[in-house]
C-alpha cells in the first residue's frame, strides 16, 4: 500500500477478530516509529509493549484507574470489550525536559509523529488501530502498568488488531474551511 492510500483509508477501529499478531510485526511498527521527525535527533520516543497475553491485565488496571462508581463501570467495560479482540496494544512515553520548554513541545509532537507512523504501519500490513489519549487508558493509575519512568510522560496508547468491520471515510469540513492561503 503506497503512503498516499494509507493516510487516506486508514480509519480508526474498535472492534477487532482477535487474532494475534506476530512479535516481528510489532517490532517492525516500532521501528517505523523511530523514523519519526524529531528535532536534534533527540528520539524522545520510549515505547511499552503490551501482547494479547497481557491484555487481561491491561484491562484491569484500566478498572483500577476508572474506579467503582457506574460510570466508570459503563467505560471499563466498554475499554474491555475492546481489549477483548484486540492483539497489541502500545503506549508512547515521552522523555520529559522540563528545562526546556521549546524542546518539550517539539518532543511531544515528535511522539505523536511516531505514532502515527506506527498507525500507518500497521495499516499498510491490514491492522486496525485505534489511538487514545483517554486518562482511562494512559492516567496516573497506569503509569505502573506501562511502566513510566521518572522523567517521563505518557502520550497516548494504540490498540492494533485485526479489523472485524472496515469503518468507512468521514470527512466532517472542506478543505476550504480549514486553510487559510497567505
Amino acid at each position: 500500500m503506497d503512503v498516499l492510500t494509507a493516510i487516506r483509508t486508514r480509519r480508526s477501529h474498535k472492534l477487532f477478530t482477535g487474532q494475534p499478531v506476530d512479535r516481528a510485526l510489532l517490532q517492525e511498527l516500532l521501528e517505523l516509529a523511530t523514523w519519526a521527525p524529531n528535532h536534534h535527533y533527540s528520539e524522545p520516543w520510549r515505547f511499552s509493549v503490551v501482547g494479547s497475553a497481557q491484555l487481561a491485565a491491561m484491562a484491569d488496571a484500566v478498572d483500577q484507574q476508572l474506579g467503582p462508581q457506574p460510570a466508570g463501570r459503563s467505560q471499563a467495560a466498554k475499554i474491555r470489550a475492546i481489549l477483548a479482540g484486540a492483539a497489541a496494544a502500545i503506549a508512547v512515553r515521552q522523555v520529559l525536559n522540563p528545562a526546556d520548554a521549546v524542546r518539550e513541545r517539539e518532543d511531544y509532537a515528535a511522539c505523536c509523529c511516531a505514532m502515527q507512523n506506527i498507525q500507518l504501519g500497521a495499516w499498510a500490513h491490514g491492522l486496525g488501530s485505534y489511538w487514545t489519549t483517554s486518562p482511562a487508558m494512559i492516567g496516573e493509575k497506569l503509569h505502573a502498568f506501562w511502566q513510566v519512568q521518572p522523567g517521563e510522560q505518557l502520550v497516548g496508547a494504540i490498540i492494533l488488531g485485526e479489523p472485524a468491520i472496515q469503518m468507512p471515510a468521514i470527512r466532517h469540513k472542506p478543505l476550504s474551511e480549514l486553510a487559510t492561503w497567505l
